[in-house]
């Protein structure tokens, strides 16, 4: 299998160096393609408008991959947690709770989620963004200056919802297969006022479906209408409300043994049918304001609420002291609610002085995003159960009440969390030698302040928030050695506020810092129907809290922010149709995060948590386009990881590390004017493929993932 990752590596590297003449790239934001109707779109040649930026992603300086709504159709993908990471070199998702959000690592970290160009991460959320209402998802590597500079360097994903395209474009699909899979959806994209004055589209999403574990079930619903107004050839309007309501048995389907990973049966599960379902309802509202003011000058603004609702509870448990195969189960409450609100506003547009061409951005960005929780648990006592002979139906009398799940902001573990920020930001991107050299040079002031709290656990102690304003530089640069194959380099930073007790009882107010610098090559190949893309980095992570030796503070515990941590790596994607008929996506990274700065001599070395140091990736897919199979097409794919390292944090005193991971995927399909029909298997090979950790206990705790299933998927346009 290292063979196999080094390989593909070095196969793409020379890809990536040698030239091809028959290139074509756009320089328009937005991309119209006429091809066949057997034609599947895998390689996207622009950003998404939410990212503000101007420039193709062939002469962007950042390291930018997209996944198409066509890719996830081919791959019958339901949500963010199911494998969407495969499409990307070294990303990867992390489990938790996989039924609730997508925890995805990349670059040594967990990245933020953006949704239509906003920041929109919090506690538990968003939601898993659902395949019904996603038109694309672009991985942005390393800070991105032009979108924020608060949060971690390892970049973030920003998932493009659909929108009206101006057309008369309806259909619908029904989604089956293992485990009682019941999907349906509809797309419905229409005109109301005719030469594009108002459109309009509407998405509905219904599923219900078991589990490979036992007692298992989740429904999700939802309604996603939007529409475009154009009152006047300059101004452009899109308001977009997103409903999604989800329930569930439990988040995630974790599984304890004190005798190794994957000890258990596959269909194994702890949690019992009795123990209270969880409910989510998720409401989001976006609203875009784009008003053209001159020539090619542009003025956007958008403003996003979200609010997300949980109503449920959860359960967690410790093993027997004196009988290591009894886990004691106990109940706790998960009542909370999210609010954000983000606004931003900016300008863009084009200055000639001389030959020299300025592609210009400045605006100001806003957030304030809210969580509070109840996390209290239920005192009566513990559930236990025999992990070898789990016996369900717990009396529902010894279970808490009703009055037990509600948000009580007086409860020992009440939560309350938030992060607020103003940011303002310019760049100037130099297009000189007629386009041939590009220099962007960028800077963003941003003040902010994070709180996390229980403060009822510290009665009278005021919630003291962690604030930090820091400015941060971004220069980059890329060059066309011809039109079809560019260089670029590129240096951004960075900024989270945090504050620890130092010694002496002093604040320690200084923010975590992180900065990345990166080199890559880009080419398009034949036309531009596919392309490569190779980049090596260093990111480093500085000004982590470690702890302070507590003899020189009179024995008492203190911090100092002097840890660092340090990823290094290189990455390789092939996307796109190589020859007629045949679309791939082929990815590695080489990913080496590790603790290089530390107090504790014995954490320095460590692989930081979440990371897996060998990543690849490769889906094929081709269809006949002549002939008796006609219409008909194969695909087949894989996901490999090794080295992998569990979540659990670099301060965990048991070895953290997982074993390979290696996934193998088939299908066959038939596509016709109107109609198409796929049919998938997962996990062909049937292996215990899982995730987890080890605590500090000694016990091993672990997710599977599906063993072999299948899904049939059947589309209809009209």
């Amino acid at each position: 299998m290292k063979k196999l990752t080094i390989g593909a590596a070095l196969l793409t590297s020379m890809l990536t160096l040698a030239q091809e003449k028959d290139t074509i790239k756009s320089n328009d934001i937005e991309e119209v393609v006429v091809n066949g109707r057997y034609y599947q779109k895998y390689k996207l040649n622009e950003v998404s408008g939410s990212l503000r930026i101007q420039t193709p992603i062939l002469e962007l300086p950042q390291n930018v991959q997209s996944v198409s709504s066509q890719v996830l159709a081919d791959q019958i993908t339901l949500n963010m947690s199911e494998g969407i990471v495969r499409n990307v070199s070294g990303a990867r998702k992390v489990e938790h709770w996989d039924n609730v959000y997508s925890n995805v690592f990349m670059r040594g970290a967990s990245i933020a989620t953006f949704m239509n160009g906003m920041n929109v991460s919090s506690t538990w959320g968003p939601i898993n963004p659902d395949a019904a209402i996603i038109d694309r998802i672009e991985f942005v590597k390393g800070p991105a200056g032009f979108m924020g500079s608060m949060g971690d360097p390892a970049g973030f994903y920003n998932v493009v919802t659909k929108k009206p395209t101006g057309k008369f474009a309806n259909s619908v699909r029904f989604t089956t297969g293992s485990y009682n899979l019941f999907r349906g959806e509809a797309d419905l994209d229409g005109v109301l006022v005719k030469d594009g004055v108002l459109d309009y589209r509407i998405n509905l999403m219904g599923s219900s479906n078991k589990s490979w574990v036992e007692n298992d079930k989740t429904s999700k619903i939802i309604v996603a209408p939007s529409i475009t107004f154009r009152p006047t050839k300059t101004t452009t309007f899109t308001a977009q409300y997103n409903y999604q309501y989800l329930k569930f048995n439990q988040p995630g389907a974790y599984l304890m043994s004190n005798d190794g990973y994957a000890s258990l049966d596959v269909h194994t599960n702890f949690n019992d049918p009795n123990f209270k379902k969880t409910e989510v309802k998720d409401q989001s509202l976006f609203l875009s304001l784009d008003q053209k003011l001159f020539k090619d000058w542009i003025w956007s603004t958008q403003y996003a609420y979200m609010d997300l609702n949980y109503d449920g509870g959860s359960w967690w448990g410790t093993f027997d002291p004196n009988n290591k195969n009894v886990l004691n189960r106990t109940i706790s409450n998960w009542q909370a609610k999210g609010k954000n609100h983000i606004f931003q506003t900016y300008v863009r547009g084009t200055l000639n002085t001389g030959n020299i061409v300025h592609k210009i951005i400045a605006g100001f960005d806003y957030g304030d995003r809210k969580y509070k929780a109840d996390f209290s648990s239920f005192a009566a006592g513990s559930f236990p159960i025999d992990i070898y002979n789990v016996n369900y139906g717990v009396d529902p009398s010894k279970l808490p009440s009703s009055d037990f799940y509600t948000l009580n902001s007086s409860a020992p573990f009440y939560n309350d969390q938030g992060v607020k920020y103003t940011s303002y930001y310019a760049q100037d991107q130099i297009e000189m030698f007629n386009n041939k050299l590009r220099l962007t040079l960028a800077g963003r002031y941003t003040s902010g302040k994070t709180y996390s709290a229980y403060p009822n656990l510290s009665p009278g102690t005021p919630i003291v928030p962690d604030t930090a304003g820091e400015f941060t530089p971004r220069v980059g640069v890329s060059y066309s050695i011809n039109k079809n194959f560019s260089a670029y380099g590129i240096y951004d930073k960075t900024f989270v506020p945090q504050s620890g007790t130092g010694i002496h009882q002093t604040l320690i107010t200084d923010p975590f810092r992180g900065q990345n610098i990166e080199f890559g090559l880009k080419k398009d190949w034949f036309g531009g129907k596919w392309n490569s893309t190779f980049s090596v980095y260093e990111i480093r992570r500085q000004n982590i809290l470690v702890a302070g030796n507590s003899n020189d503070n009179n024995g008492a515990p203190f911090q100092i922010a002097t840890g660092e941590q340090r990823a290094r790596g290189f990455e390789t994607d092939i996307k796109g149709e190589i020859i007629k008929g045949l679309n791939i996506i082929i990815n590695y990274a080489y990913t080496d995060a590790k603790t290089v700065k530390d107090t504790d001599p014995s954490r320095i070395g460590i692989q930081s948590p979440g990371n897996a140091k060998n990543v690849q990736n490769t889906w094929i897919n081709y269809r006949f386009e002549n002939g008796t199979l006609k219409g008909f097409g194969i695909s087949a794919g894989y996901q490999y990881q090794g080295g992998r390292q569990s979540w659990f944090g670099v301060s965990a005193t048991k070895d953290q590390s997982l074993p390979d991971y290696f996934d193998t995927n088939f299908g066959v399909s038939y596509v016709a004017k109107k109609f198409d029909i796929n049919l998938l298997l997962n996990n062909a090979l049937n292996r215990k493929l899982y995730s987890g950790y080890r605590g500090d206990g000694g016990e091993y705790a672990w997710i599977y993932n599906a063993p072999r299933n299948w899904r049939l998927s059947i589309g209809y346009k009209f």
